[in-house]
């Protein structure tokens, strides 16, 4: 019993000085630079590993072909034996900061080694990648020690056998995408870099490198409730089959279907929509939303983008083309109405309750006024008045 006992203080204590460290700096990112928060359609391209003299001409060679600035993660080690590499990566106008190598571990004297090579090399460096694996507490101090701040990224595909996959479905605005920069996956992140530079650009994504992103600052506590709002995000989109749409930089909208909420009203074109009656409804990201509900002018763009990809959707989409209308409760109903929909307001106990989520919503993210009124409403519009309006995108001029 006493040993029953005891083995079970043990583990409560690996858990506590171990596992949820660990999980804080892994799965939360606490003091791990890896987010820019802002509204703008901004990405940061990283590289893993390195000089490589056998891959990192070739991604240097990508990057210049579509004009794009990336953050290099070097190995001191690495950079003793391929300066001129190194050399090439500055004279080309990337960043270099520090690799962590393949161990999970980091020590302080390590890191002290490997920045006094990068320094002597002529590179100051100021953060290091995070290991695959890295274990809590003494990674972040080992760090913090040697005047580093850990990075990394919010997709990595370094390990990815789909790596364009991997970015298409997990790439958000403020994000950051972490390859391969050395070895056999180096050389397959190296032979896919083209096609994947030229289809982040067509989705309006604005790549630079992790040092120039606007609002990059490590995850805090205070980034805790956004990313277990984002949690329940997925797990509301799990639950009701809804999915995102668009694939855009400015792509704001999850779609799904739901029973239509309010008594049963007839629309402007004549549609009668009956209260039960099963409709597309369509959900705004939220952290976006928070960021954009400040920002009218961004956010009228980006709504307007994403009612295209909307329309299309509803058009293209066989579990969708029956369906007579489309809907949307949120504070951005009065921007809706601009594009044609019509508003509805909402019975009180409901607006009550989504007032105060989108309060919740907004201190959480750390909206600076929470005293602005931002009043929820029913939006609805059909499908065909939806298609009519925004089912062909405006040809841009050049």
């Amino acid at each position: 019993m006493r040993l029953s006992r005891a083995l079970g203080w043990l583990g409560l204590g690996a858990l506590a000085g171990w596992g949820l460290p660990t999980l804080l700096l892994q799965g939360v990112g606490l003091g791990v630079l890896r987010t820019a928060r802002s509204a703008r359609p901004q990405a940061a391209l990283t590289f893993a590993g390195g000089p490589d003299p056998l891959v990192t001409p070739l991604l240097l060679a990508a990057l210049k072909a579509a004009d794009v600035r990336a953050t290099f993660f070097v190995s001191g080690s690495e950079v003793q034996k391929n300066s001129q590499l190194l050399a090439q990566i500055r004279a080309e106008g990337h960043h270099i900061e520090l690799g962590a190598g393949r161990s999970a571990w980091l020590s302080e004297a390590n890191l002290h080694r490997a920045r006094l090579q990068l320094e002597a090399a002529g590179v100051e460096v100021h953060s290091v990648l995070l290991p695959p694996g890295a274990v809590g507490w003494p990674v972040l101090l080992a760090a913090r020690r040697a005047g580093l701040t850990l990075a990394s990224g919010t997709v990595e595909v370094r390990r990815s056998a789909d790596q364009r996959g991997r970015v298409r479905r997990f790439l958000r605005p403020g994000g950051t995408v972490l390859l391969a920069g050395e070895g056999a996956q180096g050389a397959a992140a190296a032979r896919m870099l083209p096609e994947l530079l030229g289809e982040l650009a067509a989705r309006g994504y604005s790549l630079l490198p992790m040092s120039e992103l606007v609002g990059l600052r490590p995850d805090g506590w205070r980034d805790v409730p956004p990313k277990l709002i984002q949690l329940v995000d997925l797990g509301y989109d799990a639950l009701g089959r809804i999915r995102r749409i668009g694939g855009h930089a400015s792509s704001l909208f999850r779609v799904g279907v739901a029973p239509y909420p309010l008594a049963s009203l007839t629309l402007k074109d004549g549609k009668q929509i009956d209260h039960g009656a099963s409709i597309v409804e369509f959900h705004l990201d939220s952290a976006r939303l928070v960021q954009l509900a400040e920002r009218p002018v961004a956010g009228r763009h980006v709504v307007k983008h994403s009612l295209h990809d909307l329309a299309e959707a509803v058009r293209d989409d066989p579990a969708w083309q029956q369906l007579p209308a489309v809907f949307s409760i949120s504070i951005f109903s009065d921007v809706l109405r601009i594009y044609g929909f019509e508003t509805v307001e909402l019975p009180d106990r409901m607006r009550r309750r989504l007032t105060w989520w989108s309060r919740t919503l907004r201190r959480a993210y750390g909206v600076s006024d929470l005293n602005s009124e931002h009043i929820p409403k029913l939006a609805i519009i059909s499908r065909q008045e939806l298609i009519r309006r925004f089912g062909v995108r405006p040809v841009r001029a050049g």
